[in-house]
């Protein structure tokens, strides 16, 4: 892929955005979701976990399934099972759908750096991978730099769904 390898590392870049964009979007939506669901402070903290549990929990298992399926293919439904859980938290009616949103969102999500670090690794030659690698990790510091005005913005315009 030598035409195309820093498209590919921008894209990737952009994912991680999008990404981190997710982990905050909840702590900014909290005085919004109390007045939509009337949750108490222990069911916010329990809607804040649910995504770092399955984060956490699937990222051996996603390793595993990298080196025997591929990034591309992996990469595709993490995407999928991502852009089902954000449209799921957004239309739930009920906690426990936001929930099992919040947990799915874990699942989709959690391949994002194992899969990174995995295409970089096989997509660009080593003197370049440093600087590749750099792209998607200084996208995490930038989303979260950005992401708690940005979203804030977004949830005065638009509403937390």
């Amino acid at each position: 892929m030598p035409r195309h390898r820093w498209s590919i590392a921008c894209l990737l870049g952009f994912g991680v955005l999008v990404n981190y964009f997710d982990r905050v979007n909840l702590s900014v939506s909290h005085a919004a979701l109390y007045a939509t669901f009337g949750i108490s402070n222990i069911t916010f903290g329990y809607l804040s976990g649910a995504y770092n549990w399955t984060y956490a929990m699937c990222q051996l298992p996603v390793g595993v399934l990298l080196d025997r399926f591929g990034v591309r293919r992996v990469g595709r439904i993490s995407t999928l099972l991502w852009s089902i859980a954000s449209f799921g938290a957004a239309v739930t009616p009920s906690i426990p759908g936001f929930f099992a949103a919040r947990l799915l969102l874990g699942v989709g999500e959690s391949p994002t750096f194992p899969a990174n670090a995995k295409a970089i690794g096989l997509w660009f030659p080593s003197k370049e991978r440093s600087f590749a690698t750099s792209i998607f990790d200084a996208s995490a510091k930038l989303a979260s730099a950005i992401g708690v005005p940005l979203i804030g913005v977004l949830l005065l315009k638009f509403g937390w769904r």
